[in-house]
């Protein structure tokens, strides 16, 4: 299928460096990702979007390839959307919060993970650039309706970038699917909540229509992390995650290797060993996720424990330079060539070398014969997301079979069960589990590596792109999660609200009731009013409908008996326990509503904008303005605002002028319950409050701990709400389960404890 294609990673299929006439030229990229992607991206006339290398900067051009043998030599200069990087960026973004943070983090080493505000936002900034060159691709895509459209958003660098993009798309009204592949381990909600900034990725995520990961494990981590620290609803039958009005689709798509290029290869590659010795190898890049201090103390006590093997092997350790930069890397090798020289320098002889090590990058082609020619191959990581030289080293093994000694803490682990998979972190069960590699049989071996080359030939790298394919093909007709219902609520409260009273506190507009061109529109339907008064009459829970609104226009709009009105953010009230009171401070901004209101109109009101006036409040509406006027005018209304004392907060397409009294929804929420409740009300009170915008958030904050919190709308800003509804349809089935509740708690009073016994009440007694 032919479909419009943009593809989003770190570095692009190529580095851009110059030659000895300062002249910039490709130099071609190795590795999965561009053996897999270039081709399509050539074949739809798509675009790449990623970082060339520091070399290459913003008044050069992109040099075409000269080079027609590379991969992603197709690709033209004009499909490259270029980022570009300084020194201090790549440093705070790359070394810093991508490889110092997210690295030992996201491979649940979390001690080694250092959090640095800083480096975060440079993070922040860097997605904004990817995110921002994304779209200017998808701009120039055939059509913006076409459903086939994609980006293709790659690895952990990128986590933010989705949300940002889906942002852009939307206020263009561009329909694009989003997908996102992340190539690292994703650790359980436990581990990732330590990062300061979950909250945040996990929400530029929830941008994409589809995201995938290597393993099962890692996809239900993501799941579990949504519904623990976002309050997402979840289905991990299904692998779906509800967040606002948005379903996400979550898939594990094991990445696989170009399994013919390898067997091919190792045909032809040059005979690496020349010695009698049986090969044990070890490939890897050097980092401290790789377990390969772990693998040469483990050779060591196979060394120790079976001295009769000893120079009848050699083990070679070839470590990728990697980081070469960072302190921790250079310190990790440091160690590595000490453990080495040691160990040998223990079992070593005149004529036998036990360990042999290089430190270099080996061409593929040539390490194509050490995977040949090795018998056992030591694959020993304490992390990683899949390890693909685990199934390098299967495809290579064309003649004698050799064995595969994996960590079950590698992604290839969750499927290649036919390898030797051992704990690294215990030095004898490796050192064992070697002896039992060199003492296998070759009916044993043929048999292993007979299944792991049939699965591995099976599910390789175009296997992998193509499953990509089909679920980003599927996204529009995959079951979607069921409707939210009453079950939902009672999960996400029964545990939390046992032994308490209860109050419920409503926002207006948006909660209750759609938004609306103009707030007169903003009815209340027979339904919803039905609701709250069978609520209210029960008397077992305490409602208070909470608004920006003034109580005078409140109180026309809300007409239930008993009903509690908190009106001006609750700076008004009106209980239905006889209480009403105005909060003094802000009587003072009621004189100086009229002149505020009357220069905003003169100042603001063109093109589409109006002024709502309140009692103590000014409200500029800016829903219905010029687009690329906007800017301009909301900034002059805050500058309006702040010039006549009040603050200036951004609302529902709104700004809002509020008295500068330090009040806010927070203390509103707390000012109703101490009326409702008096002073000590936290003892036996819990508090549920549902909103929908920012004055909304002061509350959900105030109530941290003390309630439990609803964010009614979309996803795509963060909100310190325990859950998320998608709309004001949502609240409404809240309501139903609230009258459910609070009828349950009326026949529990009121029958006698037999009747409770036979009706089964007892049971659902929630007070208890």
């Amino acid at each position: 299928m032919k479909r419009s294609l943009v593809v989003i990673s770190n570095r692009l299929p190529f580095v851009v460096t110059k030659n000895e006439n300062g002249e910039p030229v490709r130099k071609n990229s190795a590795g999965g990702l561009v053996t897999a992607l270039a081709p399509l991206v050539i074949k739809n006339k798509g675009y790449w979007v990623g970082w060339a290398g520091n070399d290459l900067t913003e008044d050069m051009e992109i040099p075409e390839s000269d080079d027609p043998t590379a991969i992603a030599h197709g690709i033209k200069a004009s499909q490259i959307k270029p980022i570009y990087f300084t020194p201090e960026i790549f440093q705070s973004f790359y070394n810093g919060f991508c490889n110092a943070t997210l690295w030992p983090l996201m491979h649940s080493l979390p001690t080694l993970a250092a959090f640095k505000s800083d480096q975060w936002n440079s993070y922040v900034n860097v997605n904004e650039m990817f995110a921002n060159a994304a779209f200017e691709a998808v701009k120039k895509f055939d059509s913006y309706e076409d459903k086939n459209n994609l980006v293709w958003i790659h690895d952990y660098q990128l986590m933010v970038t989705p949300m940002m993009l889906r942002n852009l798309l939307d206020e263009a009204n561009i329909s694009c699917k989003l997908a996102f592949f992340l190539h690292i381990p994703f650790p359980s909600w436990d581990i990732f909540r330590l990062n300061p900034w979950a909250n945040e990725m996990l929400l530029g995520l929830l941008g994409c229509d589809l995201i995938a990961f290597h393993t099962n494990t890692y996809a239900i981590n993501f799941i579990e992390c949504c519904y623990h620290i976002l309050g997402s609803r979840i289905d991990k039958q299904e692998m779906l995650v509800e967040y606002g009005n948005k379903t996400i689709i979550v898939r594990a798509l094991p990445l696989g290797i170009p399994y013919n290029w390898f067997e091919d290869t190792a045909k032809a590659s040059p005979k690496p060993f020349h010695c009698k010795e049986t090969i044990i190898l070890g490939v890897d890049r050097l980092d401290y996720t790789k377990g390969i201090i772990h693998r040469a103390r483990g050779y060591e006590r196979f060394l120790e424990k079976y001295p009769e093997c000893r120079e009848k092997v050699v083990f070679f350790q070839i470590a990728v330079p990697s980081r070469t930069d960072v302190d921790d890397y250079r310190n990790l090798k440091d160690e590595l060539e000490r453990e080495i020289g040691r160990i040998s320098g223990r079992f070593g002889t005149a004529e036998w070398t036990p360990i042999k090590y290089i430190y270099n990058n080996i061409p593929q082609y040539e390490l194509a014969g050490y995977y040949r020619d090795a018998r056992i191959a030591l694959i020993t990581a304490v992390r990683d997301g899949m390890n693909l030289v685990a199934k390098e080293y299967v495809a290579c093994q064309i003649a004698d079979p050799g064995v595969l000694v994996l960590s079950p803490f590698t992604g290839a682990g969750e499927t290649m069960h036919e390898a030797l998979l051992v704990n690294p972190l215990e030095q004898e069960m490796l050192a064992d589990t070697i002896k039992n590699a060199y003492d296998m049989k070759y009916h044993e071996r043929k048999l292993r590596m007979n299944a792991l080359q049939t699965r591995e030939r099976l599910f390789n790298l175009d296997t992998w792109r193509d499953s990509f394919f089909d679920a980003v093909d599927l996204i529009d007709s995959v079951k979607k999660m069921q409707s939210l219902n009453l079950y939902d609520f009672e999960t996400w409260l029964d545990p939390l609200i046992r032994g308490y009273r209860l109050t419920v506190i409503l926002d207006y507009d948006g909660t209750l009731v759609p938004i609306k061109p103009h707030p007169d529109l903003a009815v209340l339907s027979d339904e919803v009013k039905d609701l709250l008064q069978k609520l209210i009459d029960f008397k077992l829970v305490d409602v208070c409908i909470l608004s920006g609104r003034s109580m005078e226009n409140l109180s026309k709009m809300v007409t239930l008996r008993d009903i509690n009105l908190a009106a001006s953010h609750g700076m008004e009230l009106k209980l239905a326990n006889g209480i009403e009171e105005e909060n003094e401070q802000a009587i003072i901004f009621k004189n100086k509503v009229p002149e505020l209101a009357a220069e905003l109109k003169e100042n603001v009101c063109h093109y589409g904008g109006w002024i709502e006036e309140k009692k103590y409040h000014v409200t500029f509406h800016w829903r219905d303005t010029n687009p690329s006027l906007r800017p301009t005018m909301v900034q002059r209304a805050k500058e309006i605002i702040q010039k006549h004392g009040f603050q200036a907060l951004n609302g529902h397409c709104t700004v809002e002028a509020r008295p500068s009294i330090g009040w806010d929804k927070g203390r509103g929420v707390y000012n109703i319950l101490e009326r409702l409740h008096g002073v000590t009300w936290a003892d036996n009170v819990r508090t549920i409050f549902i909103g929908d915008d920012e004055t909304d958030e002061d509350a959900m904050r105030a109530l941290a701990g003390l309630g439990i919190t609803f964010r009614v709308g979309k996803p795509n800003i963060r909100t310190h709400a325990s859950h998320r509804l998608p709309n004001p349809d949502a609240v409404k089935v809240f309501l139903e389960w609230a009258v459910e509740y609070a009828e349950s708690k009326k026949k529990y009073y009121l029958s006698t404890p037999s009747e409770r016994r036979s009706q089964g009440l007892v049971k659902r007694d929630r007070s208890r």
